[in-house]
Order: C-alpha cells, then sequence, then structure tokens
C-alpha cells in the first residue's frame, strides 16, 4: 500500500491516442524516455500490442504498456478511462493525437505528381477524392474523439497535481482556410464560443457538403473535413481551457511531418514532430499557459486578435516566463504586400519576413500567389508561420474587404501595409521600348519630347484599369485597413510609386497646381485631375491639354498616389506613411531592362516599413533619400 502510494504521489501518467505509428508512437516513446508511464492506445489491438513491443525492443521502454481504444466509440472510451482509474487512480498527461484525413488518395497519382512537383509540394484536390461519409468519420475521429476523451478523463486529470491535456491540431485548421463568414465568426468569437455553436457549424458543414454546396458557402475546398475538425478541436481547446481552469490545456501543430496520413511527404522526422507535443505535455508546475494554439513551439494566433485565453499567472520577483503572449504580441508585427506574387512585392515579402514580420503575401492570381509562397518557404528556407498567402484584387472593393475582414480575425491588427500592386496602363512594343532605353530616350528629360505613338498604344479602356490599380486600388487598401493599422503601436505605410511620378513630367500647369496646393490638397482634388486626365485622352486632347505623352496614365497615377500620401498623413497623424520610387529595378513591367536588382529595390521599400517611431511621414523618396514632388 505504500509503494503504491508514493507511486501515486510521483509517477505521471499518460495516455497517448492513436499510437500505434508515426508522431504518437514517437510521442510514447519520448514521453517514457523522460520516465512517464505512458499508456500507448490503438483502435487494432494486433497493431497497437506491436506498437509496444517495438517500443521495448529498440528503446527499452518498460514503463509503456497498450490498451485498446476506438475514440468514436463512447463504451471503448468508458473502458479505458475504468483502468486507468482502477490501475492508477489518476491521470497526469492526455495526447489527443487519433486522426484521419477524411478523403480518398489516389496513391498512384501521387507518386507521379510528386515526382513532377519542386519542392514537395503537394495539390492534394488532384490526388484525393472526398465524400460525405468519409468527412462524418473525420469530423467522429478527429473532434468528436478528443472532445469525449477530455470529457471522460477530466475528473482523472483534476485528481493530478499538473493536469496536462494536448490535442495534436493541424495549420490546416486556422481560420484563414474557412471562407465561410458565419462559421469564421462563431469559431473565433471566443467570448460566445460553446460546444453547441461548434456543433452547429459541423452539421451546417455536413449539410452543405451533402447537398454539393461547399464551394458556394465557402467551406475550405482543400481536405474539407480535416480542415473543419482542425478548428473545431482548436476551437473546444479554448472552451475546456475556460472550463477546466486547473489543467492545463493546448493544441499543437507538430509542424509538416512524414507520417502515413501524408504518404510521408512531410519535411519533419516523427520525432521532430513528437517534440512540441511532449513539451507540452511536460510543461513545469509553474508555466501554464492554458487555451492557446502552439505552431511547433511557438504561440500562434488561431482568431480575432491575439487573445490569450486562460491566463496564467506571474509570480513577483520571477523570471518572466517563455510564454508571455503580451510581450509576443508588441514584438510580433504584421504586414501585409500587395502584388507579391513576383518583382519586387516578391521581395519585400523575403526581406519582411526574414526579419520574423508576419507577412501575408497577396497576388490577384491564387495560383501565382500560391506558387510565390512556395518557392519562398521552400527555395528561401524562410520559416511557414511567417509566410501566408491571400488572394487579393485590390481593384475590387469586396475583395479588399475579404482581406481585411482575413486580418481581423486571424491578427486583431495591421502593421505595415505595403502597396506594391501596379500595372503600366499602355500596350507597349517591348523592342522599341528596350532600344528607346538603351538611347536613353526614356530619361525624365528626354520622355515627353519623343514621339511614341508607333510603340506606346495608351486607350482609355487601359487607363481607367490603370488608375484603378495604381491609385484607387492604394486607396482602397488604406481606407480599408486604417482601423487595423491604428491598433498597432507603430503603423507603417509604404506606397510603392515612381520616379515617373514627378510633377516635372507633367506640363499640365493646372494639374500641378492642385497636387502642390498642400494647404488645400484633398481627395475630391485628386479624382478632380484623374477625372480631367481620362476625359481628355477620350477626347483625343491629351497632348493639347498637357498631360504625358509618355506613359500617361501610369505617370498621372503616380503623381496621384504620392498626392494622396500626403493627403493621408495629414488625416492620420498616428500612422507613418511615405511613398517611394525604388528606383528603375529590372521587373516585367519594364520588360526587365531596369538597372538595379528587385534585391536591391526592395530595399528602400522596406528601411520604410520599418522606420523608427520618430521617423518623417507624408513625404516622398526616391530609394533611400526625400526627394521634392516637383
Amino acid at each position: 500500500m505504500a509503494e503504491s502510494a508514493l507511486f501515486l504521489s510521483t509517477k505521471r501518467v499518460a495516455v497517448v491516442t492513436g499510437a500505434n505509428k508515426g508522431i504518437g508512437l514517437e510521442i510514447c516513446r519520448q514521453l517514457a524516455s523522460k520516465g512517464v508511464m505512458v499508456v500507448l492506445t490503438a483502435r487494432d489491438q494486433k497493431k497497437g500490442i506491436e506498437a509496444v513491443q517495438s517500443l521495448k525492443a529498440r528503446a527499452s521502454c518498460d514503463n509503456v504498456i497498450f490498451h485498446q481504444l476506438d475514440v468514436g466509440a463512447p463504451s471503448s472510451i468508458a473502458s479505458l478511462a475504468d483502468f486507468i482509474k482502477t490501475r492508477f487512480g489518476k491521470l497526469d498527461i492526455l495526447v489527443n493525437n487519433a486522426a484521419v484525413l477524411g478523403v480518398k488518395v489516389d496513391s498512384n497519382a501521387l507518386d507521379s505528381l510528386a515526382d513532377h512537383v519542386p519542392g514537395g509540394y503537394i495539390n492534394w484536390n488532384e490526388v484525393s477524392t472526398q465524400a460525405h461519409d468519409l468527412a462524418e468519420e473525420c469530423l467522429k475521429t478527429n473532434y468528436y474523439g478528443p472532445k469525449s476523451t477530455t470529457e471522460a478523463f477530466a475528473p482523472l486529470l483534476k485528481l493530478s497535481d499538473s493536469g496536462r491535456v494536448v490535442n495534436v491540431s493541424s495549420s490546416s485548421g486556422k481560420l484563414k482556410f474557412v471562407a465561410n463568414d458565419w462559421a469564421q465568426t462563431i469559431l473565433s468569437d471566443a467570448d460566445c464560443l460553446t460546444e453547441d455553436r461548434i456543433d452547429e457549424v459541423l452539421n451546417e458543414f455536413l449539410k452543405d457538403f451533402k447537398e454539393g454546396f461547399l464551394n458556394a458557402k465557402g467551406w475550405p475546398s482543400f481536405l474539407s473535413a480535416y480542415t473543419l475538425s482542425k478548428a473545431a478541436l482548436n476551437a473546444y481547446t479554448r472552451i475546456v481551457a475556460k472550463k477546466y481552469p486547473e489543467l492545463t490545456i493546448n493544441c499543437v501543430c507538430p509542424g509538416y511531418v512524414k507520417t502515413d496520413m501524408n504518404y510521408h511527404r512531410g519535411v519533419l522526422s516523427s520525432e521532430e514532430g513528437a517534440e512540441s507535443p511532449v513539451w507540452l505535455a511536460l510543461l513545469p508546475p509553474g508555466e501554464k499557459p492554458s487555451g492557446l494554439f502552439f505552431s511547433q513551439k511557438i504561440v500562434s494566433p488561431f482568431y480575432r486578435g491575439l487573445i490569450i485565453g486562460t491566463a496564467w499567472p506571474k509570480k513577483k520577483k520571477e523570471k518572466k516566463s517563455r510564454f508571455l503572449v503580451p510581450a509576443m504580441t508588441e514584438a510580433k508585427r504584421y504586414a501585409i504586400v500587395t502584388g507579391a506574387n513576383k518583382g519586387i512585392g516578391f521581395e519585400v515579402c523575403r526581406h519582411l519576413a526574414s526579419k520574423g514580420i508576419t507577412v501575408v503575401l497577396t497576388a490577384r492570381d491564387e495560383k501565382r500567389g500560391l506558387d510565390a509562397l512556395h518557392k519562398l518557404k521552400f527555395s528561401d528556407g524562410l520559416s511557414a508561420d511567417r509566410l501566408l498567402f491571400h488572394q487579393l484584387d485590390v481593384a475590387d472593393s469586396s475583395s479588399v474587404a475579404s482581406l481585411a475582414q482575413f486580418i481581423k480575425t486571424h491578427f486583431g491588427r495591421l502593421d505595415i501595409l505595403v502597396n506594391n500592386a501596379g500595372i503600366i496602363g499602355a500596350d507597349i512594343d517591348s523592342d522599341a521600348f528596350k532600344a528607346a532605353i538603351a538611347a536613353g530616350a526614356v530619361e525624365e528629360e528626354r520622355a515627353n519630347k519623343v514621339d511614341w505613338s508607333s510603340s506606346i498604344n495608351d486607350t482609355h479602356e487601359l487607363a481607367v484599369q490603370c488608375f484603378q490599380t495604381n491609385y484607387y486600388g492604394a486607396k482602397r487598401m488604406i481606407e480599408a485597413f486604417v482601423p487595423l493599422l491604428q491598433l498597432s503601436q507603430s503603423p507603417r505605410v509604404v506606397n510603392v510609386s515612381s520616379g515617373a511620378g514627378k510633377l516635372k513630367n507633367i506640363p499640365s500647369e493646372w494639374a500641378r497646381g492642385i497636387f502642390t496646393d498642400v494647404d488645400n490638397l484633398t481627395d475630391e482634388r485628386v479624382d478632380e485631375v484623374l477625372n480631367q486626365y481620362l476625359k481628355d485622352l477620350k477626347e483625343g486632347s491629351k497632348e493639347a491639354k498637357g498631360w504625358p505623352s509618355f506613359l500617361s496614365a501610369y505617370t498621372v497615377s503616380k503623381a496621384a498616389m504620392n498626392a494622396y500620401t500626403i493627403v493621408v498623413a495629414k488625416k492620420h497623424p498616428n500612422i507613418k506613411i511615405n511613398s517611394v520610387c525604388p528606383g528603375f529595378v529590372k521587373t516585367d513591367i519594364n520588360f526587365e531592362s531596369g538597372t538595379l536588382t528587385v534585391e536591391e529595390g526592395a530595399d528602400s521599400i522596406v528601411r520604410l516599413a520599418l522606420l523608427p517611431d520618430d521617423g518623417p511621414s507624408g513625404l516622398f523618396f526616391i530609394r533611400s533619400e526625400i526627394s521634392p514632388l516637383g
């Protein structure tokens, strides 16, 4: 009896679900190696027993035992709970690892596709089939399974002096992958979140799945049930953390691990994947973050703002916990870069991410945006947690609003906005353009004195598109994101402009007069200039009215952007906003005829994005030097 009492007071006991292979098996090994008594569970008894035997044979893990468990069967869970109560009298650690993918995968197609995909990226939609019955099974295993085991073991966990629950989740469960606004709102509303509300979301998802409305209703098209199950698990983690404040309950994405579930297409070993769940399972008693989502060992946001969840106390005169989210949220910055799938925008994303900033790379074309994202992650080795993609058409107000809602939901604020998206606004004969550059004809002093009619065609339609992207696109972004920028401690807006937008390139004295009258400059006055230009262009009186002959719409759009920068800087003095010409950079827009690399071009933009708090605002820069607008 005395020996039993000593065991109960000192020995920790853990249950790991879905543990006969992969991450679960490795979690068992690592916990056992640290002296924890581990109950390895699996649905298949034969495979479970073989897993225990393999651990004992290769790792001398004598403190691992097996018990059959089907997380989808209440009677099976009750049987295990009774076993733990009878054998150990308490439970210290519960690791909810059991999961299924929720799709049928064509392994042959997967092998064939993988051989031709750089960086190992796989579009699972091309090699998998979704079905309603598989979706139901996925939700039952991945969400209702952990929910049932947590509720069944809560009484035994509360008998521990350091009860821990680790829900093995996935970054796929982040709400950025759930486009359904209604579901996002429910799962992100921590104050009103309940188990019934989660059930409501999952039931609606299954209903829409059955009726063929997945895409129409904004549900994920990629591993739909798996994504929803993990989003639900993340949400439930927050609920149960508040319900049982004496326990430490967190969810964690272990990283992209090579497992049977992804046909070993991951990048991490099961040993590496197990590290973060084990780390959370063995948190020392003094450090009790709870209700949080971890991406490996880093706290990561998964709903509106960076809400701390169940708080953990700081003791006086103690070393600060390495989990303190308030400090992390002050240090972590969030950036959006528009037009970022290539060229300068792409390089700005790389620069910012390399400095520890979480960057939302945006592009109008979803495929190109995702390709750019994967290139940054796989080729440049940047942290996956610092880079994500969101589709954006700056000329579409609904697209801008969708991105703003996404940022609000996931980060709660925005620190940096780089308005980089831009188009040339003309049809250009590339050979003639390159020849003109070689002859020096595009230099500021000569450009408007050359007859460009044979090599540049700037129609009214192209000019409208140019204004909608280069000027009104940046304006839409700023207006949509000002509320989120104002929540930042150091908000920055960088408008990527051009030396072409200097007023000396616009012969019209009337337009120059409006743009230089800083005291009376308004949005409406800028609109007046742009509307007059479009009217004159349509009537064929562009040159007669003093508008530029060389890339006229592009030039006027950038002059308007520079003027609007001044307007916004006065309107929002707490935001540092500047426009910058990055130099004559080799990009698609100038047929790679520039003199600077994209790396050099990005430098000045990033410098302004990271301006200190005493930096300037409302100015125009040519690279790193302040330049007059004239």
